[in-house]
């Protein structure tokens, strides 16, 4: 009894662990996200001259600051990340020096032309050391993760374990209960098998090896408290494909299934490292874009994706002929909240649809 009750305690402290490794890990992706935002916002200024810009990289300092604070106290006790916080921190300081000597530069440009050109060198150099130590710091922790994931599938079994043990003690004091106290054992060991696939299905979609619907929700409850606090606009992308049941039913799910793979590798192809792709179910997928300026870039993308159908989608050496209808929905402008921003975009989605196929629509603000 105490083996399973340590055993318990013991997975629910690695799996906080592993929870805050999580939170880390996001928030060094938001960390060069932030960055590059005001890195956005300077390049923005120094080729216009809008003072609009300027907004935006006092944004992206802002973020920057505020997630240096979070990763400051979430990692107090973690001194292989700290030091390469506190290198991130040096370089983050230079940075945004570089960029506010750039824009003085520009405003009294002229003479001082030259050091232009040698700040945007510097600029870009010390931000090749920050995304170096972001990645860095991104595989340490996902080191972390994995050995948390380690220890929390050993705490598992020891669970079983002592659950198993406790069945056959109530099992020797219990004689009379013999078919409960089986059915009992029988139960625990279900639950390990359904405790092994759970893990194993909790963030992926098997077959595309893509994130999954579950991660969608987690990841849109991440990117919605992040653009409630800055202010900022992210879309969501809703993707059905056109033509798929057609495959199925004409090829089989085999090659249905094949097909479903060959597209996600086709879609990661188009998208950029920050975009973030998940299948939905069936042939439902979900594109999450972040970090863009203007609603040109939505279409810009969505064009893209469409395009990837101009031709047959060779499978198993078959051509076939599919195409993919999408619908958009933008924060806040189509809804300021999560669920109706999925409402929005899978009615647009559907609209696409009637409209022709292999298109995109927006959602009605």
């Amino acid at each position: 009894m105490v083996w399973l009750f340590i055993a318990m305690y013991q997975l629910v402290y690695y799996s906080e662990q592993k929870d805050l490794v999580d939170r880390q890990r996001y928030d060094i992706v938001a960390l060069g996200k932030a960055i590059t935002n005001a890195e956005s916002g300077q390049r923005g200024y120094l080729l216009t001259g809008h003072t609009l810009f300027l907004d935006t990289l006092e944004h992206g300092r802002t973020e920057t600051r505020q997630v240096l604070a979070r990763l400051d106290k979430q990692t107090s006790d973690q001194p292989d990340v700290r030091i390469g916080l506190d290198r991130i921190k040096q370089l983050v300081h230079l940075k945004f020096d570089v960029m506010d000597k750039t824009i003085q530069v520009q405003l009294h440009a002229g003479d001082f032309s030259p050091h232009l050109s040698l700040n945007k060198d510097k600029g870009r150099e010390v931000m090749k050391l920050i995304n170096d130590q972001l990645d860095e710091i991104g595989s340490k922790l996902q080191q972390l993760r994995e050995g948390f994931e380690q220890e929390i599938r050993k705490r598992m079994f020891a669970s079983v374990i002592g659950a198993i043990l406790l069945g056959v003690v109530i099992i020797g004091v219990l004689l009379f209960s013999y078919r409960s106290t089986t059915e009992l054992l029988e139960q625990v060991l279900e639950n390990q098998a359904v405790a092994k696939q759970a893990s194993h299905q909790a963030d992926h979609d098997l077959l595309t090896g893509l994130p999954n619907r579950r991660s969608v929700d987690m990841h849109l409850a991440n990117t919605y408290q992040l653009a409630k606090h800055t202010s900022k606009q992210f879309a969501v992308l809703f993707m059905d494909l056109d033509g798929f049941k057609l495959v199925n039913d004409k090829y089989g799910h085999g090659v249905g299934d094949a097909l479903l793979i060959e597209v996600a590798e086709m879609f990661k192809k188009v998208l950029r490292q920050s975009d973030f792709l998940a299948r939905q179910g069936g042939d439902e997928f979900v594109l999450v874009v972040g970090s863009y300026l203007y609603r040109q870039e939505l279409t810009q993308l969505a064009e893209r994706l469409i395009k990837l159908f101009t031709q047959p989608v060779m499978t198993r050496g078959i051509p076939l002929e599919i195409g993919v209808s999408i619908g958009i929905a933008e924060y806040p402008h189509h809804g300021k909240h999560v669920k109706q921003l999925l409402h929005v975009a899978d009615k647009a989605m559907y609209d696409s649809k009637k409209n022709g196929k292999n298109r995109y629509s927006f959602g009605s603000e």
